[in-house]
């Protein structure tokens, strides 16, 4: 798990981030659908229309003047697992499954699209990749992999990333080992429900 931390940890410390204030939701939607105040609202930039699957638990804007968001869903019941290292111990929450995504603001479309390939490479660089391709979803295209994990509470996983316009977004939704269901199917669920501003 500290794996997994120290991940998402590197992939939000490889952006060149831009500061963006506070702003109005938007009115539209990329899809042509007006914006829905029961979305899930990252940023002013993408809207969430929770699959019933899954549970919303927490988003984090705290380094949102600098253009970041950070936001998890689950499914199932939540658990303690002690999270081992060679130097100490952790107790975390974990569920069945969980899924995080991370929006990033670039201060260009040229650096988002770099942050995006970085996110890729670490990614790689940490999973046991079994496949990857390019899927558009909901009109947004990602890079899509799925992959083993070798240590920690989850054993599968699949991710996506892309970039709309200077943000670089990432999701990855992991899973347990006696998990029913393709972590692949509930990622390009997700990803179906999730709306862009116009």
């Amino acid at each position: 798990m500290k794996k997994r931390i120290i991940f998402l940890f590197m992939l939000a410390a490889c952006l060149l981030l831009a500061a963006c204030g506070e702003a109005p939701l938007p009115e539209k939607a990329a899809d042509g659908k007006d914006w829905d105040e029961g979305w899930i609202t990252i940023g002013d930039i993408l809207g969430v229309d929770t699959p019933k699957e899954l549970t919303f638990r927490d988003k984090k804007d705290a380094l949102s003047g600098n253009g970041m968001y950070y936001a998890t869903w689950s499914i199932g019941e939540e658990a303690s697992y002690l999270d081992k290292t060679e130097d100490k111990e952790q107790e975390i929450t974990v569920y069945d499954a969980q899924l995080f995504l991370l929006l990033g603001g670039s201060s260009s479309v040229e650096k988002a699209e770099e942050a995006r390939e970085e996110w890729l490479s670490l990614a790689g660089e940490q999973y046991q990749i079994d496949s990857e391709e390019t899927v558009s979803y909901n009109g947004q295209e990602f890079t899509v992999i799925t992959y083993r994990l070798t240590s920690g509470p989850y054993a599968r996983g699949a991710s996506a990333f892309g970039i709309y316009g200077n943000y670089a977004i990432g999701a990855e939704f992991s899973c347990q080992d006696g998990f029913e269901g393709e972590p692949l199917d509930y990622l390009s669920d997700f990803l179906e429900h999730c709306h862009y501003s116009a």
